[in-house]
């Protein structure tokens, strides 16, 4: 048996494979997500209006180990939580972007999940996966973004075995630390509208990861639903006052 063999038997056996259900009423809304924002380097010029409108409104930064640390009854979290997350960090090169986004969440006191496009094995990037590092022991969640930024609806098996359970294995050997969640690339996590593609949990859960993190939808766990978890985010507005009006709107139609 492959060290991959027995990593996906593990998992399985932790987790389960059976797929989250999205939640059509209140009596399947059993479990609320918290707010989470989605940002790009390109938002950068916002960050410091939003984390300011953030801290004005008492928000709290938590991640999803937080989240899943309250779904297994373990801790309570605070009542204006909110998971900031920010996509395409990639160990080949660490964008100066990227550090000084951190720097920024750090000093209002938060910390948040970066996304990571595993996109080079420890062995051959050893300053971008020392970087990354760093970002762990500062606080900050590392993430699966997959290996190279697919479209996972439009992979085969195996590819979507090389996205997503390889990049989770490259992050656990490079940082130290196994991630939670998979973080899909463009939120795409649907075969057809409104329909998961089952394979992408499927080797989410052989991952060993507890979450699937899309855009639409996912604002709510149901009781039925089992890991990994579908949970949603929502992205950036065109300036910070409309990206508040979208943060606290985050569960509305849902």
């Amino acid at each position: 048996m492959t060290r991959r063999d027995f990593l996906r038997l593990l998992s399985l056996s932790a987790l389960g494979a059976a797929l989250p259900t999205l939640p059509v009423g209140a009596a399947a809304q059993s479990f609320r997500v918290p707010r989470t924002l989605m940002l790009h380097t390109k938002d950068r010029w916002k960050l410091p209006h939003i984390l300011e409108w953030l801290r004005e409104r008492n928000y709290e930064s938590v991640g999803y180990a937080d989240v899943l640390q309250a779904l297994q009854g373990k801790r309570i979290l605070p009542e204006r939580p909110i998971i900031i997350t920010i996509d395409d960090i990639a160990p080949s090169y660490i964008q100066p972007y990227f550090l000084a986004m951190a720097e920024a969440v750090e000093k209002v006191g938060y910390r948040g999940v970066f996304a990571v496009v595993a996109d080079q094995p420890p062995r051959r990037a050893e300053r971008g996966w020392a970087q990354l590092r760093e970002l762990a022991d500062r606080g900050w969640e590392l993430d699966t973004h997959t290996s190279y930024h697919s479209y996972l609806p439009a992979l085969k098996l195996p590819d979507l075995r090389d996205e997503i359970v390889q990049s989770a294995e490259w992050i656990a050997e490079g940082t130290g630390r196994a991630p939670l969640s998979l973080i899909a690339p463009y939120g795409a996590v649907y075969r057809r509208e409104r329909e998961f593609d089952e394979r992408i949990f499927e080797v989410a859960a052989e991952a060993g990861l507890a979450f699937v993190v899309g855009i639409v939808g996912g604002r709510f766990i149901s009781a039925e639903a089992r890991p990994p978890y579908y949970v949603g985010r929502i992205g950036i507005a065109s300036d910070y006052l409309q990206t508040g009006r979208w943060i606290e709107n985050f569960y509305r139609g849902s």
